[in-house]
């Protein structure tokens, strides 16, 4: 009994039918082991954050006292002898640094839809003060009303320096338990974004780890 022989543009088709199939598996095997990682994902979200070096996670407004230290150089320039508390209300700007994305890990479990974000240590940019709101009271001696005023003027001329001086009191506040939840509650809004950024949809739990201020 003879064999029916496959033709050869049959044989040709299924040789090539079989190389396609063979292509179309490595082809997918290669774009899944490339797919970009969660990790890889939240680097480039970093790398396009504006302005690139921080993420700004939370602002307020506070009144803080200047220093002794200011308060007697702002005493010398009127050579007068007294004790003085000078104190201003300042836009205060709270930061995590983002120029090293090593600094940050992140971790994503699917089936729970639970995000893992630790970040850097925060910090504050320089604070903003509010010239017109500084305010001086005198302790245990009486000053000219008119003395006050011109006090109140140098002091606002020195604003740099005040700035500076409120520097050190913001940056003591980055310790405070109600601080740290505020600069939490702005890292989750930003972990919500990069979810949704990434195609991830939002989140049904987050969990926030600060790093530590020194």
């Amino acid at each position: 009994m003879n064999r029916e022989r496959i033709s050869k543009p049959v044989l040709l088709l299924f040789i090539l039918t079989l190389v396609l199939s063979i292509a179309t598996v490595v082809t997918v095997q290669v774009f899944s082991r490339y797919k970009p990682d969660i990790r890889s994902k939240f680097n480039l979200y970093l790398e396009k954050l504006e302005p690139q070096s921080m993420l700004v996670v939370a602002t307020t407004q506070e009144r803080y006292e200047a220093s002794k230290e200011f308060t007697a150089k702002l005493l010398a320039i009127f050579n007068i002898r007294a004790k003085i508390r000078l104190s201003a209300v300042a836009d205060v700007t709270y930061i995590i640094p983002a120029s090293d994305p090593s600094a940050w890990s992140i971790d994503w479990n699917s089936k729970a839809r639970k995000i893992v974000l630790s970040s850097p240590a925060p910090d504050c940019l320089l604070p903003a003060v509010h010239t017109e709101t500084i305010e001086i009271i005198t302790e245990n001696q009486n000053i000219l009303t008119n003395t006050i005023f011109k006090l109140k003027e140098e002091a606002a001329h020195m604003q740099a320096e005040l700035s500076n001086d409120f520097l050190v009191r913001a940056r003591a506040t980055l310790t405070e338990p109600a601080v740290r939840a505020t600069i939490e509650d702005g890292l989750k809004g930003f972990a919500i974004a990069f979810c949704e950024s990434a195609h991830l949809g939002k989140p049904t739990s987050i969990e926030i780890h600060l790093g530590e201020s020194h």
